[in-house]
């Protein structure tokens, strides 16, 4: 399970820290700008090693979801429709 939200890196950290999805092997989240710097393929590299996603973009949200599934993962996505 990951959170991809676009809240700010460190609240996001918070909220999945208390949702679960933050432990030793996924401690950290990686942001939207990152994303943006990353190429499809670097993107297919990186996203599986994440559970927490911030300050994404509709666009990144995107892009990660092709790129988890590109790797076998399984998505869904759910929201608020805002983005």
């Amino acid at each position: 399970v990951a959170m991809i939200t676009g809240d700010h890196k460190d609240t996001a950290l918070a909220i999945g820290g208390m949702l679960g999805l933050v432990d030793s092997q996924h401690s950290e989240a990686i942001t939207g700008p990152e994303l943006d710097a990353m190429s499809d393929e670097e993107l297919r590299v990186a996203a599986p090693k994440y559970n927490v996603f911030a300050r994404a973009s509709p666009q990144n949200k995107i892009r990660i979801v092709k790129a988890l599934q590109a790797v076998g993962e399984v998505c869904g996505m759910t929201g608020d429709g805002v983005n």
